[in-house]
């Protein structure tokens, strides 16, 4: 079985509309009624500043277009209380923009990767553009991304910086997206434990962003999703606060009529370090 293949890079809401804060254009959530035994796919997604910050620099949006394509996206911005959020802000609606003004039904891998390539460009170039137009007062600042497209049962997804893409399968939570940390780096060349990384001084120093350079290298993962699996987008003040185990199981509570809010609220009941952002994709 194809499950996924990586590829590097040249509440409750329901189906519908789904957008986080800073992203231009607001729409109510809405829901698609059943047809039959079709596959569906359902979109939950919320946000929160957490316990801690003043300010919630993550965003996100997402939509389903029909039973079988729709796209999600989580940016988790940085550089500064004002900076951070405006680049999130403009990479989540860069993206949103380009994927809801070009993806159709039964499109082909090969179109999925060049649509997605297309708009994380555009979105790095969008950041990097107004951070050089700010005279300063922005410069430095960037994004994590994380997005993923899916259209007759294929997921591509696509990422950049530390924010992640997990799938849930029969009750198995897997990692499907590679930080771009230093500490990741030095945890995949066994220098550092899982121990160690978790708490290393660098743990949150990314490695990649979106509009901190003229151009960005994505990493890409192809994923054939079966029917009743789950992707989750977050950002880490989700997955570094809730255990791979906690976490799994309150999706599986949420796939069955919970709340995605469940997660925020968990995560915040931890300490809430951080702004805690999760999206969540159903292939019903």
């Amino acid at each position: 079985m194809r499950a996924a293949r990586r590829r590097g890079g040249c509440g409750g809401a329901g189906n519908g509309p789904l957008q986080g804060p800073g992203v231009d254009k607001a729409r109510t959530d809405g829901k698609l009624p059943e047809e039959g035994k079709r596959k569906m796919l359902h979109i939950y997604g919320a946000t929160d500043r957490g316990m801690v910050r003043e300010t919630n620099e993550d965003r996100f949006a997402g939509e389903v277009f029909d039973q079988g394509s729709g796209y999600a996206v989580v940016c988790d911005g940085m550089g500064g209380e004002v900076g951070g959020g405006i680049a999130a802000g403009i990479a989540a609606e860069e993206v949103r923009r380009m994927i809801e003004s070009s993806l159709r039904s039964h499109m082909e891998e090969r179109s999925l990767r060049l649509l997605l390539e297309t708009a994380i460009a555009g979105a790095n170039r969008a950041v990097y553009t107004r951070s050089g137009q700010s005279g300063g007062a922005l410069t430095g600042m960037g994004s994590t991304l994380c997005a993923a497209v899916i259209s007759d049962g294929v997921a591509l997804v696509a990422n950049v910086g530390d924010s992640r893409c997990y799938l849930l399968r029969q009750g198995e939570l897997i990692q499907v997206t590679e930080d771009h940390t230093a500490v990741a780096v030095l945890l995949r060349q066994g220098l550092l434990s899982p121990k160690e990384a978790a708490h290393h001084p660098d743990r949150h120093a990314i490695t990649r962003a979106i509009g901190v350079e003229p151009e960005v290298q994505p990493d890409y993962t192809v994923i054939d999703l079966l029917r009743g699996d789950a992707l989750l987008l977050c950002s880490d003040g989700l997955y570094n606060t809730l255990p791979p185990g906690e976490l799994a199981g309150t999706l599986q509570e949420i796939l069955q009529g919970g709340d995605i809010h469940t997660l925020i609220a968990k995560a915040n009941a931890a300490g809430g370090p951080d702004n805690i952002t999760a999206v969540l994709i159903h292939n019903r």
